[in-house]
C-alpha cells in the first residue's frame, strides 16, 4: 500500500506500532485536481488493491499525521482508548471524569506532566502542531518485485487475470513514482510441485498503464494453457527505460494514434508469436529489389536499419514493386505493354552491384515512367541489350 501511495505524494511513511499508512498531501493537492478528487481516486485504488472502504480501510484526513492518525483508528472521532499514550491512565481518567480529548487538554499542562508523564503531553502538542512530528518518508525500491498468495487454488484464467491485476496496479504506480515505462515483465505462476511456469509479457513500446499489462496478458493466457492449478503467482518488471509525464493534448488530437499502433503490435505479436510481426526495412541499397527487407518487428521504438543515402527529391518511386521483373515485347523499340507504351521521364541510371558475388547482382539499367493505353503508370527498365522489363506499378 506505502508503495501504491508514493504515486500521489513522495511524502509516505508508516507508523509500524498502530499499522497506519500516513501520506502528507497538501503539496500534491493542485496537482491531482484538488482534495475530493484526490480523495476518490485513493478509493477507486485501495478497491483496486484488494481493499473496500471503510470495511477493509478507513481513511482521515487532518493538519497534523498524528491527529488523522487518531481520527481513522476513531472512525471520524478521537476516542482516548485510541491514543496509545493515554492507554496506561484510562481508568485514571475515567475516576476523574474525563472522557474526551478536549477535556484532556484543558488540563493544566504542569500537571498533566506530573501525572500522567511527559510522553502524553508530547503527543498532544505534536497532534495539534505545537511541536514538531518528525517522520522518516519511505523511498521506492530501484527494482520491482511483488508476489501475491491466491485465496485458492486458481484452475481457471479468470481467477489468474483478477489476481494479476492487484499486481499490476502496484506495478503502475511503482512506475509512475519513478517515471518509468516497462519493456518487458515476468509473471511466475507457483504450483504445488516444481517446476514454476515462466510467463514473459514483452511490450511494444515503454508501457506503465495497468489496463494495458491486462490486455496483452489476457491474449497471452488465451493462447497458453496452464496444465495445473497455480498457488502464488509473482512479478518481476524486467526491462525499465525513463518515461516521464507527458502534456496531455489540450484539443483531444491525434497524441495517442503512435502508443495505439504500439498496443496493436504488441496485441498481433502475443497472437501471432514474434517472428510473424514484421515491419519493412529500408536499406543503403540503388537497386530497388534489395533496397528492402523484412524482419520481425520487435519494437516499433527500436532504432533499425535504415536508408542513409538521400535520393532525388524529384525521383519517384512505385509503391507496388514487382518481385521478379517482368520482360515486355519490343516491337518498333517500343515496349510494349497491353499495346505500346508512352515513355514520360526518364531515362534514370542505376549501375551497381558490382561488388556482390550473386551471379545476377550486377545491375546495369536504364529506368523510365511510362504511361499504358488504360493510363496505367508504370516503372520500366531498360538493360543495355535493349531489352525492357516492367518493375513497378504506381497506384
Amino acid at each position: 500500500m506505502a508503495q501504491w501511495a508514493l504515486q500521489f505524494t513522495p511524502c509516505v511513511t508508516i507508523d509500524q506500532p498502530s499499522e497506519t499508512l500516513l501520506m502528507e498531501v497538501q503539496a500534491s493537492l493542485r496537482l491531482w485536481g484538488g482534495e475530493s478528487m484526490l480523495w476518490q481516486q485513493l478509493n477507486q485504488g485501495w478497491q483496486l488493491l484488494g481493499w473496500k472502504p471503510p470495511d477493509d480501510i478507513i481513511m482521515a484526513k487532518a493538519a497534523t499525521p498524528r491527529l488523522a492518525q487518531w481520527l481513522a483508528h476513531g472512525q471520524g472521532t478521537i476516542h482516548l482508548q485510541f491514543i496509545p499514550e493515554a492507554q496506561p491512565h484510562l481508568d485514571l481518567f475515567e475516576r476523574m471524569g474525563i472522557r474526551n480529548l478536549e477535556q484532556l487538554r484543558k488540563l493544566p499542562r504542569a500537571g498533566v506532566q506530573r501525572r500522567f508523564g511527559k510522553a502524553l503531553l508530547q503527543a498532544l502538542d505534536t497532534a495539534f502542531g505545537q511541536a514538531p512530528d518528525l517522520r522518516s518518508w519511505i523511498s521506492s525500491p530501484k527494482v520491482f518485485e511483488s508476489r501475491c498468495e491466491l485465496p485458492a487454488r486458481a484452475e481457471t484464467t479468470a481467477l489468474i487475470e483478477q489476481a494479476c491485476g492487484r499486481l499490476f496496479h502496484q506495478l503502475a504506480a511503482w512506475l509512475a513514482a519513478q517515471q518509468l515505462g516497462l519493456q518487458e515483465l515476468d509473471l511466475i505462476f507457483h504450483h504445488d510441485d516444481p517446476p514454476d511456469t515462466l510467463l514473459t509479457l514483452g511490450f511494444a513500446s515503454p508501457a506503465r498503464d495497468a489496463s494495458r499489462f491486462q490486455r496483452l496478458l489476457g491474449e497471452k493466457l488465451a493462447r497458453h494453457q496452464l496444465d495445473r492449478s497455480v498457488l502464488e503467482i509473482t512479478l518481476q518488471a524486467n526491462q525499465v527505460v525513463a518515461l516521464p509525464h507527458q502534456t496531455q493534448d489540450f484539443l483531444g488530437g491525434g497524441a495517442d494514434r503512435h502508443e495505439a499502433m504500439h498496443e496493436l503490435v504488441e496485441r498481433l505479436q502475443a497472437r501471432l508469436g514474434h517472428g510473424h510481426v514484421q515491419a519493412l526495412v529500408v536499406l543503403d541499397e540503388h537497386r530497388p529489389e534489395y533496397a528492402m527487407a523484412c524482419e520481425p518487428l520487435s519494437s516499433p521504438a527500436t532504432p533499425r536499419r535504415s536508408c542513409t543515402l538521400i535520393h532525388d527529391r524529384d525521383a519517384h518511386r512505385p509503391s507496388w514493386m514487382l518481385s521478379t521483373p517482368q520482360p515486355l515485347k519490343v516491337i518498333h523499340h517500343r515496349p510494349q505493354y497491353q499495346g505500346p507504351l508512352q515513355l514520360l521521364a526518364g531515362p534514370e541510371r542505376i549501375e551497381a552491384g558490382w561488388w556482390d558475388d550473386r551471379p545476377t547482382a550486377t545491375a546495369q539499367r536504364d529506368y523510365f515512367i511510362a504511361q499504358s493505353c488504360r493510363q496505367q503508370m508504370l516503372w520500366v527498365f531498360r538493360t543495355p541489350n535493349h531489352d525492357w522489363y516492367l518493375h513497378g506499378i504506381f497506384s
